[in-house]
Formats: structure tokens, C-alpha cells, sequence
């Protein structure tokens, strides 16, 4: 059984978001919220609501078992581009420039550790 959680259309770049991936990936769910607050980037807070996120479907799917944060880790992380926003901005000789805005889909999936 896993615990999955997606995020989607997060406002940020995915090639900015891709950069902490081995971070916290294979580390225990503690650990990983633990090193994402000491990041100043937007895509940290974002990511460790996601995980925090995906831990908690993981333990209300385990039911009765008795499980905690400290039991998880995360087994893998996946930041995908999502749709782009398209802006026109005036440019120079009467030409319009096209603005693209990136969006990203943030996909985290967390396991038992086994012991």
C-alpha cells in the first residue's frame, strides 16, 4: 500500500522545482519536512504540504493500524509541467511578445519503511 498526493497547476517553474527532488527523496517523512523548512524557495513549502499531505492518506487508508510519520519515508517525488499561461506583452515596431508562465504538477508517493 502506498500514500499518494498530487498537487497540480502549482505556479512555479519545473525545471526550478526539479532541484530539491534528492533532497528528500528515500528519506523519512520527518526528516524530509524537517530540510524542506530550512529552504527559502516557494517550491519547498508547496512540496512539504505534499508530503505532509500524502503521509496522512497513507495512515487514513492503513485503517487500524497503528502508524506515524516516523514509519514513513518517501519513496519517490515527480515534478511534471503543467499547462502554461500564455501573456502578450507590447514590443518594439508594434509587435506583440508572447510571456509564457509555467505551471507544474508535483506528484509524491510515500511507503512504509521496513524494518
Amino acid at each position: 500500500m502506498i500514500g499518494k498526493a498530487i498537487q497540480k497547476n502549482v505556479h512555479l517553474s519545473p525545471k526550478k522545482g526539479r532541484r530539491i527532488i534528492p533532497e528528500v527523496k528515500g528519506k523519512s517523512v520527518k526528516e524530509a519536512e524537517m530540510i524542506l523548512d530550512f529552504y527559502p524557495n516557494k517550491v519547498a513549502m508547496i512540496m512539504k504540504k505534499c508530503i505532509h499531505a500524502a503521509a496522512s492518506n497513507y495512515i487514513d487508508r492503513a485503517g487500524d493500524i497503528e502508524l506515524k510519520e516516523d514509519d514513513l519515508y518517501v519513496k519517490s517525488v515527480r515534478i511534471d509541467a503543467g499547462q502554461r499561461l500564455k501573456r502578450y506583452r507590447a514590443m518594439s515596431l508594434g509587435r506583440a511578445g508572447i510571456i509564457r508562465k509555467q505551471r507544474a504538477h508535483i506528484t509524491v508517493i510515500v511507503d512504509k519503511i521496513e524494518r
